[in-house]
Formats: structure tokens, C-alpha cells, sequence
């Protein structure tokens, strides 16, 4: 399996382990976008259809009626029109549409409420008006479109009128003169062009001569003639090409490039809400977000879930995990050790008994310390779990339980609290023999238990004394191998002190819930104590995604192993 695989798996392993928070955004999501449905006003939409031709506008060019470098332009300027201030007053006032709720804030809430779509590739263009009233956006509609083209005709006729007025006056005056000079026909005739280029350059001569002679000089008198003459043949020949155009221009403005196609009717169904669309959107947006707290969750969590967390953030090695199991007949937590067959919990038990056996190899008997950062990361019940699989492999275990704060030990082996390690430094020599505190459980061979016995008023005083290192001195002479549940190690200094004695611990985390900070602490003063850190066991390990993590093959003890019944009835039927 590549990196590539791995990885995905492990997104999947992300979202299924948190599933239900995403399930519940989009949930919220959904429900979401059901109030929108609901308690949203249905807005109908009004449309109406304009033709705007462009090829009188390109008539109007040629004469000076406006001036458009291109097509883009023309349309351009008249989807503007369409949203124009005073186009979008008349209609507000035509209609009155001041008495509307949703139109009382004036010209602004009818500009929002009004749309111009061209149609692609086309001179048609949609004027769409929204209202929560169907007949109102109709009627919007068209008398926007209709008082566009109204005032489309009336500016064309004005400007038309006033360019016919310039043509056929006999005196026209400065401003009708200029109009006509600036016509398109008059500004590119060449033959007007080479005689205004003459009349350039005889001015520049009359201005030359006229500041070295006087105004009755001969030759300022010669120039000046010429000056007039061109002047006059400018003018005759504008007026002849301003008349050879009057014609064609004179019925030209009576028309209209603009018209309605299809005036807007009453919409049937409302626009919004899109309910469909909209639940769509609240289901996928709320997953989304689901995805997006899940992944932010997954990125701010500080927690050690596999050996690689190890690795990476303590750099410890990895002995293996307890599985996390309901026990719902409420058996003893080491129950699963004493059954047939193949049992999750206790195969993996056994494994870190293996993983030990390798890591102690040159003192497999070596006592052992059962440590964590804090309470409650499955520490006992790895002790209790570890112990029994020791004794099942035929040693003579003693389970010492060293939590002279909190023990728990005697309640999981069902044994009496009534004599035990406190007691050991009672002042009656016939309480504090060593081995009268020690207890047999009945149900596992070889394992004895020494519990914590009565709570004294100072633990760590009673630890820190050579009578713990006597007594451990005769447990490690009279059992094949020790092992001490101690204290969590940040409350208390209890474990350090026990490491004086036994410099070797197994280090418990708790799946998804240790702090890598709380680890390294804790890890930091087993160091400082010159505590070996032999391995790392993740304890409540529960399975996520489609298996337990990377170590999935763990769920597929029966293609290796059967138990004994299986076994026998497979033999029967052999015979």
C-alpha cells in the first residue's frame, strides 16, 4: 500500500470518526434552508422583451447624431439608459409606486429591483423587474419599457429637428454652423481637407507679412484676397455636401430603432425562494462546514492516536494498544485473558508481553513500573491484563498495587484491602511480614497481589525510605518478575520514587485523550529520575474508519486462529 493510500484512508478515517458532527451541521443545515422556504415572501419576476437596432444609430453617425466607436458602445449606452435616474423616476412616479412596502425607500429599491439581460448574440435585451406582487412587476416592466422607447423617439425627433433647422437656413448662426462643420461628410472630404490646409498656410503668411508691412502693402493686400476667396469656397462647397445629404436625412427621424417584442405578462410561479436549490444548498453547506470544523478539530488536536504520533511527538517506541471494550456482563477487567479462543483484548495483551520479552532481553525477570501522565489512561488495567499474561506464560508473577492514594487493584482481583503494601511499616512485625500482605487470586495461577492496603496520611514519606528497598529486594528473590501499578506522575511524585527502586517503566497513554504536552511532562520527570522508558502502550484504543486505523488486521484474529471447540468439532467430523 502506497503513501497516497494511506493517506486517504486516513481522511477517512477522520470523517467517520466524527460522522455525526458532520451528519448534524447538515442537518442543521437542511433545517436551515426549510425556515428559508417557509417564512420567505415568493418574489415573482416580470419580463419584457426590447429590440434595439443599431443601424439607424450608424446612419446617425455619418451625420454627427451621436458618436460610437463600435456596436459594443451603441448597446452598451442604451443597457445604461435602461437603468438611467430619470427613466427609472418617471416609472416610479407614473406607477406610484411610493404606496409599495417594498418599494417606499425610493429609487434605490426600484434600481435593485430592476435587471437588464441582453441575450446573447443578439439585439434583444430582457428588462426583468422583481416584486413580491406578480401583477406589480408586470406592470414595472412594461412601462419601463415602454417609456424607453417613447423617449428614445422624442430625443431622436429634437436632434433631428434641429439638424434639418441648420440644413435649410439661409443664415444659420455660429452654433448651427459649427453642428454642420462637425458632420462626418464634411470632416472627411478630402477636397475640404486640401483647401482648409490652404487656408492654414495663407494665414500663416498674411500673419508673416502683416507684422513687416502695413495692412496696404501690396503683397498683404494679395494674400488677404486669396484668404477670403478659399474661406468662401470652404463654406459653398460644405453647404453643397451639407444639402446633398438633406434628402435622405429629412424623413430619417420620424422612425424608431427601438421597439417591444413581447410586452411582459403576469408571472404564474414565484422566483423565490428555490426551494429545491435551496435545500440542496443547506444539506451540502452544512456537511461542508461539518467537514471544515471536523478537519480544524482534527488539526488543533494535540492527542496521540497511533505509533506514528509516537514517534513523531515523543519519540518513543511503540509496544502495541488495549483495545476499549464494554463490559457488559460485568466481568472482571481481566476476564478476556482467562477465555478460549481468540479474544481482541487478550491477543494484544500478549503481543506487548512479546514486544517486553524483546525489549528486556538481557533481563527478561527484570521488575517493571506501570506509569502514566495522569488519571484514568488505562494504567491499571494494563498492569492487571500484562500480569495475568505473565503468569499464563508460567512465571511466578507478583502485582504490586504502589497507588497508596487511589488504589484500585484489590477491587479488580476481589481480594481484601485489609492487608497489603501500607502495612508493611506497621509497627506489629506479625502485620508487616512481607509475605502475610501477599494474596493469591485464585483464578490465575502463579499470580499473586499485593494491594495498597490502607491509606496512609503521607505516601510519599513512606516510599521514600530503605524498608520499600527491602521489601523489593525480597520480592524480586521470591517472584520470577515484579510488577508495580504506581500513581499517575504529574499529581503526585510517587512514581519517581518507586523508579529508585525499579529504573524500568512502561509508559500508558489513553487513546484520543493524553495531551502530547501532559506526555512529554511526565516523560521529562521519569528522565530526570533516571526511569528507562522502555515502550509506549495506547490504552481505551477504539477502532475508527473502516478498521482500527493501520492496524486493522488485528480485527482478523479467526483467519489465524480458532478456538478450542471449533477445533474439536472440526476433528470429530474428520472421524
Amino acid at each position: 500500500m502506497n503513501d497516497e493510500e494511506l493517506d486517504i484512508s486516513a481522511l477517512i478515517s477522520i470523517v467517520l470518526k466524527r460522522f455525526w458532527l458532520i451528519a448534524g451541521t447538515a442537518l442543521l443545515g437542511l433545517v436551515a434552508a426549510i425556515l428559508v422556504n417557509v417564512f420567505m415572501r415568493p418574489v415573482y419576476e416580470a419580463s419584457a422583451l426590447l429590440m434595439i437596432n443599431q443601424e439607424n444609430a450608424g446612419k446617425l453617425d455619418e451625420t454627427g447624431y451621436g458618436s460610437f466607436a463600435s456596436m459594443e458602445d451603441y448597446y452598451r449606452t442604451q443597457y445604461q439608459l435602461l437603468e438611467s435616474r430619470s427613466l427609472l423616476e418617471s416609472v416610479y412616479n407614473e406607477l406610484n409606486l411610493s404606496q409599495y412596502e417594498e418599494f417606499a425607500g425610493g429609487l434605490g429599491a426600484l434600481r435593485h429591483a430592476v435587471k437588464i439581460d441582453p441575450v446573447t448574440r443578439s439585439r434583444l435585451v430582457n428588462v426583468k423587474v422583481r416584486a413580491y406582487d406578480p401583477r406589480l412587476a408586470m406592470e414595472i416592466s412594461n412601462t419601463l419599457a415602454k417609456n424607453f422607447v417613447q423617449e428614445n423617439v422624442s430625443n431622436r425627433i429634437s436632434m433631428g429637428q434641429d439638424i434639418i433647422r441648420a440644413l435649410e437656413s439661409t443664415e444659420t448662426s455660429d452654433e448651427e454652423q459649427e453642428l454642420l462643420n462637425s458632420m462626418p461628410q464634411v470632416v472627411n472630404s478630402d477636397f475640404i481637407k486640401s483647401l482648409k490646409q490652404q487656408e492654414a498656410s495663407l494665414e500663416r503668411n498674411w500673419a508673416q507679412l502683416s507684422s513687416k508691412y502695413t495692412p496696404q502693402h501690396p503683397e498683404v493686400v494679395s494674400v488677404k484676397r486669396q484668404l477670403a476667396a478659399t474661406k468662401a469656397q470652404i463654406a459653398v462647397e460644405t453647404r453643397r455636401l451639407v444639402q446633398s445629404i438633406k434628402i435622405e436625412l429629412s424623413g430619417q427621424f420620424s422612425g424608431n430603432n427601438i421597439r417591444i417584442v413581447d410586452p411582459a405578462v403576469m408571472p404564474k410561479y414565484p422566483i423565490l425562494p428555490r426551494k429545491l436549490i435551496n435545500l440542496a444548498v443547506g444539506l451540502l453547506g452544512g456537511a461542508l462546514l461539518g467537514l471544515l470544523i471536523v478537519f480544524l478539530l482534527e488539526f488543533l488536536d494535540q492527542t496521540i492516536k497511533s505509533s506514528e504520533d509516537l514517534e513523531k511527538k515523543l519519540g518513543l517506541p511503540f509496544l502495541g494498544f488495549v483495545p476499549f471494550e464494554k463490559n457488559k456482563k460485568k466481568e472482571s477487567e481481566y476476564a478476556p485473558m482467562l477465555k478460549k479462543g481468540n479474544v481482541l483484548l487478550a491477543e494484544n495483551v500478549r503481543n506487548i508481553r512479546t514486544m517486553l520479552d524483546f525489549t528486556l532481553s538481557d533481563n527478561r525477570n527484570a521488575p517493571l513500573l506501570v506509569s502514566s501522565s495522569m488519571q484514568e489512561e488505562g494504567k491499571s488495567n494494563l498492569a492487571a491484563n500484562l500480569a495475568v499474561a505473565l503468569a499464563q506464560a508460567g512465571k511466578k508473577i507478583l502485582l504490586i498495587d504502589g497507588d497508596l492514594r487511589r488504589c484500585r487493584l484489590h477491587k479488580v482481583f476481589k481480594v481484601s484491602p485489609e492487608k497489603g503494601l501500607s502495612y508493611i511499616w506497621d509497627a506489629d512485625p506479625a502485620k508487616a511480614d512481607y509475605a502475610a500482605n501477599v494474596q493469591a487470586v485464585e483464578n490465575v495461577k502463579n499470580l499473586f497481589i499485593m494491594t495498597a492496603g490502607q491509606r496512609p496520611p503521607n505516601p510519599a514519606d513512606l516510599l521514600n525510605t530503605p524498608k520499600l528497598a527491602d521489601f523489593l529486594a525480597w520480592a524480586q528473590q521470591n517472584y520470577d518478575q515484579v510488577l508495580v501499578d504506581c500513581p499517575a506522575i504529574l499529581p503526585v511524585a510517587d512514581t519517581m520514587l518507586w523508579g529508585k527502586y525499579i529504573p524500568r517503566t512502561i509508559f500508558v497513554i489513553k487513546y484520543g485523550s493524553t495531551n502530547t504536552r501532559s506526555a512529554q511532562l511526565a516523560l521529562d520527570k521519569l528522565r530526570k529520575a533516571n526511569v528507562k522508558i522502555l515502550g509506549v502502550v495506547i490504552g481505551h484504543y477504539k477502532p475508527q474508519g473502516f478498521s482500527y486505523g493501520k492496524y486493522g488486521y488485528y480485527k482478523n484474529y479467526s483467519y489465524y486462529y480458532y478456538d478450542n471447540d471449533s477445533a474439536d468439532k472440526d476433528e470429530k467430523d474428520k472421524k
